[in-house]
């Protein structure tokens, strides 16, 4: 079994410390040897290490966690970055999100709670509290609605997506994993993940975070109603 292999990015040694013994316990986890102190090391580890997931910080020294997660998403597209932090705070989910972030924890988690994170979003899920990402969503519709006026967008058939195709991209931006689009569309989880990579192919996009950030902005799919968050 291939373990899941992450990288550590945080400015306090004891915080990385006791992230280690937490992720230690977990036998399908690595956690890497070379450490983050900053966001240019963590874009450097990340490009010499390639990590399956980066444990990410907001606030560090040279350069913060949100410009690093941009970075490293835009050189290394299939690295999967968790944002770990003490803010509690829909404007910066918001910027997590866009930023490529696929999970969105806070520091006071628990370890169960903090593998069951990594896990999900390495199997597929962005795993950020409902509340939150729906926060971040809706904020995203705002601004492509800013964006857009005079100009016409399509919200039926993106980029030429099936019907089938749209209702899994609509899961996505809920954050659900293969697992779980699955079980709510009653297919298979292997014809899910399918239907999630050619989605990805067809909207031009390396990862789900960016395939459900496009297709809020865009319009292509409505930001979730209450009643799909119960």
């Amino acid at each position: 079994m291939d373990k899941i292999k992450v990288l550590l990015a945080d400015d306090h040694p004891v915080v990385r410390e006791g992230l280690r013994i937490m992720l230690s316990t977990a036998p399908d986890i690595e956690v890497i040897l070379e450490e983050a102190a900053d966001g240019l090391q963590a874009v450097e580890k990340a490009n010499e290490q390639r990590p399956d997931v980066v444990l990410m910080d907001l606030r560090m020294p040279k350069m913060d966690g949100l410009e690093a997660t941009r970075r490293i998403k835009s050189q290394l597209p299939s690295t999967l970055v968790i944002v770990l932090t003490i803010y509690d705070n829909d404007a910066y989910v918001v910027d997590a999100v866009r930023a490529g972030a696929g999970g969105y924890l806070l520091k006071d988690a628990s370890k169960d709670l903090l593998i069951h994170t990594i896990r999900a979003v390495k199997s597929g899920g962005m795993l950020i509290k409902t509340a939150l990402l729906r926060e971040a969503m809706l904020s995203l519709a705002d601004a492509a609605g800013d964006e857009s006026k005079g100009k016409h967008i399509s919200a039926t058939s993106p980029n030429g997506l099936t019907p089938r195709e749209c209702d899994v991209l609509r899961l996505v931006v809920q954050g659900q994993s293969n697992k779980e689009i699955g079980r709510t569309l009653s297919i298979s989880e292997d014809t899910a993940k399918k239907h999630v990579q050619t989605i990805l192919s067809k909207l031009g996009v390396s990862d789900r975070t960016q395939a459900a950030v496009k297709a809020v902005r865009a319009g292509f799919v409505s930001p979730f109603s209450n009643e799909e968050l119960q």
